[in-house]
């Protein structure tokens, strides 16, 4: 991983040390492109360096959430947030309810609302993430529609 990655250089502003773990939690977050829970986030960094800790990873992941790194978001379940990498300061997807497979897309559209709110509060916005719901075709498609639209 190279030491000129915006997410280290974020560390770097932010006045944190790149430690083993923080270094080895990042490159397990960016080969998976950030989509991935903590247990899986865990189980990777115990395979890549046992003597980093739960604790650390842990810690890590709250630290890199606090800073804007990455965002927790529940794609895959209502209990455990899925992480994804923040690139730019915004993330966007579609989530087919049934299979749970999701859709990532570029343009959402929200400059002019972000314009606007950062005019009407007062702030300055950092990112977003923007996620849809609904059923993709294949699931439209698939053996359950057919089952379903009988009634």
């Amino acid at each position: 991983m190279s030491t000129d990655s915006p997410h280290i250089q974020r560390l770097k502003q932010a006045g944190y040390r790149l430690t083993q773990a923080r270094l080895t939690v990042l490159a397990v977050l960016e080969a998976e492109h950030g989509h991935i829970t903590s247990a899986d986030v865990l189980e990777r960094v115990e395979d890549l360096n046992p003597a980093i800790g739960r604790a650390s990873v842990f810690r890590t992941l709250d630290l890199f959430t606090q800073l804007g790194v990455i965002r927790p978001t529940y794609i895959n379940t209502s209990l455990t947030p899925t992480y994804v990498m923040m690139h730019g300061g915004h993330h966007h997807h579609v989530i087919c309810t049934d299979c749970k497979r999701f859709f990532e897309f570029d343009d959402c559209g929200m400059e002019a609302l972000t314009r606007n709110l950062e005019e009407t509060l007062e702030m300055n916005i950092s990112g977003h993430l923007l996620e849809f719901y609904g059923v993709c075709s294949d699931c439209q498609n698939g053996p359950l529609a057919a089952y379903e639209s009988t009634d």
